[in-house]
């Protein structure tokens, strides 16, 4: 029997820390494409949870991939599925709070629109 997979987690402090840093991380929004358009971490592709099976050949298999959704349960499932085709356990993580605990931790003010 296989064994589970274990996914990472990070708050919203630590992922702000690794981007003040400068720290080469991607943030990956699963929101629909209006959803990230309305507002969004600093920095975040869009990639909405339908199209994570087509598209995933557009992240880097060689850089720490954080995901993002919603409450931070979608994130979960879409790491795991990353970590099921390939990626490092260790490079991929789900923000836990998801979008909803990064405005909570850090306001609207934190979020950019481009």
């Amino acid at each position: 029997m296989a064994e589970p997979l274990s996914i990472t987690e990070i708050s919203p402090e630590q992922l702000q820390a690794r981007l003040t840093q400068g720290e080469a991380v991607v943030v990956v929004d699963l929101r629909q494409a209006w959803e990230y358009q309305s507002g969004h971490i600093p920095g975040a592709m869009s990639l909405f949870i339908e199209e994570v099976p087509r598209r995933l050949t557009e992240l880097p298999l060689d850089a720490d991939i954080v995901l993002q959704c919603w409450h931070g349960h979608t994130s979960l499932d879409v790491a795991a599925y990353m970590i099921q085709q390939g990626w490092q356990a260790d490079r991929v993580a789900s923000l836990s709070g998801g979008f909803a605990g990064w405005v909570h931790t850090h306001g609207l003010t934190a979020l950019t629109r481009d």
